[in-house]
């Protein structure tokens, strides 16, 4: 019988419907992330009731999705518990972070296995009477070389351990725009449309081999949309925020009504290329004024007199330098911090009315620093209604800390994969 707000769920076998993809997605979540379940205790984790398990265990276990281990029966004679066939399958991921390219191994469940860093080596200036090196060996790695270097350690590691990988992501700073995606305005590849998977590719014999056994190809991803998405899963009942960040450069993200907003050609959320200040100096995406001219990491190092520091001890060392000197009052400091804040606000004013988020979360180093942004953003905004549209949105800090884009694409390959059972046959 089904119980009441229930769809039916026949349990003669045979293929799943899209009517019961989400009841399964359901199912197959829970056992990716608390591991095998008796069909009692999947009817109370999901919710859903006893006929509905007992017709979608039936398809999943034809199907070959998940298996039955009688050495793991009960030995009062209580059903065996099920099991996900590729429960020893694996998710590779991988990033430009802001000092050093990352690649890790993470069980489906999101438990990071293992963990491959390359530094990213900042190269130093040439002495004058030393000229141009004329060896192409002096010249050192660029970022897609080191990601590379790190995406094929992870791809190594999983084959040796037995693992199948599932699925591999890479995450960029730029936009992903076009099919096959290419990566724009990127400030570590450049702001030319780069073919990044293609030079993984060539770069990591592994990847080739990985990509053949794949259940999806490769995914190319914004770093700030798999941030976002993990971050506004810390936030039980909102669906719609705007994420920021200003580390590796000026980020951005918008979730609307749960899902990430990507728009008609990839763009949507370019925070850090709306021209902004008008007048202002050229852009390398051949705009004028965008925020990135007065708001980009670099830049606020630059004029906080950190560039040198930044070239010494990384950038991460250096915006932590920063914002100990925001918080200490240093003049030169503070004032390069409040005028970045001061566009960071005005920003908002144009993107926040547009988009209407329920929260605005705050990352990287702008974290620490988001009572001036909040300042520049408030500043200027509408008093109608008694004050209560100037008192929207929420501005808050993210939580997740340097390693939320890595949680959050984690997050969406295992959505990606649950969605379609049959891409998770052992």
């Amino acid at each position: 019988m089904t119980e009441v707000g229930e769809t039916s769920a026949p349990t003669t076998t045979g293929p799943i419907d899209d009517a019961h993809r989400a009841q399964a997605a359901r199912l197959l979540e829970h056992l990716i992330v608390h591991g095998p379940a008796t069909r009692s205790e999947l009817s109370s984790a999901t919710g859903l009731g006893r006929g509905a398990i007992a017709g979608l265990t039936a398809r999943l276990l034809e199907a070959g999705v998940i298996r039955v281990n009688p050495a793991d029966a009960p030995a009062d004679g209580r059903t065996a518990p099920l099991a996900l066939t590729a429960a020893d399958h694996v998710l590779v991921t991988a990033m430009l972070a802001r000092d050093e390219a990352i690649a890790t191994v993470a069980t489906l469940g999101g438990d990071e296995i293992a963990r491959f860093v390359a530094p990213l080596v900042v190269p130093a200036a040439p002495a004058l009477d030393q000229g141009e090196p004329d060896d192409a060996t002096d010249e050192a790695p660029s970022p897609a070389e080191l990601l590379a270097a790190a995406l094929g350690r992870a791809l190594a590691r999983a084959d040796r351990a037995g693992h199948p990988i599932a699925d591999v992501t890479v995450l960029v700073d730029g936009a992903v725009v076009g099919q096959p995606a290419v990566v724009i305005t990127d400030a570590r590849l450049g702001a030319e449309p780069v073919d990044l998977i293609n030079v993984l590719r060539d770069a990591t014999p592994e990847l080739d081999d990985a990509e053949a056994a794949l259940p999806l190809p490769v995914t190319l991803q914004s770093t700030a949309s798999a941030a976002a998405d993990a971050e506004r899963a810390e936030l039980p009942g909102i669906d719609d925020v705007l994420y920021l960040s200003g580390d590796g450069a000026i980020t951005a993200a918008v979730i609307s009504g749960g899902r990430p907003l990507v728009g008609a050609h990839g763009l949507a959320a370019t925070f850090a290329h709306l021209p902004v200040v008008q007048g202002g100096v050229r852009c390398d995406c051949g705009q004028s004024g965008c925020l990135a001219t007065v708001a980009a990491p670099e830049v606020v190092l630059e004029r906080a007199g950190l560039a040198e520091f930044a070239a010494a001890n990384g950038r991460a060392a250096a915006l932590e330098e920063l914002v100990a000197r925001v918080a200490d009052g240093e003049d030169r400091a503070r004032w390069s911090w409040l005028d970045a804040a001061l566009w960071i606000g005005r920003t908002l004013q144009v993107v926040v009315p547009t988009v209407d988020p329920a929260a605005v979360i705050i990352g990287g180093y702008w974290a620490p620093l988001l009572g001036d942004i909040e300042a520049s953003f408030r500043a200027n905004r509408p008093t109608i209604g008694g004050g209560a549209l100037r008192a929207i949105p929420t501005i808050a800090p993210a939580r997740l800390g340097p390693d939320a884009a890595l949680v959050g694409a984690r997050r969406q390959a295992r959505e990606r994969l649950v969605a379609d059972p049959l891409l998770l046959v052992g």
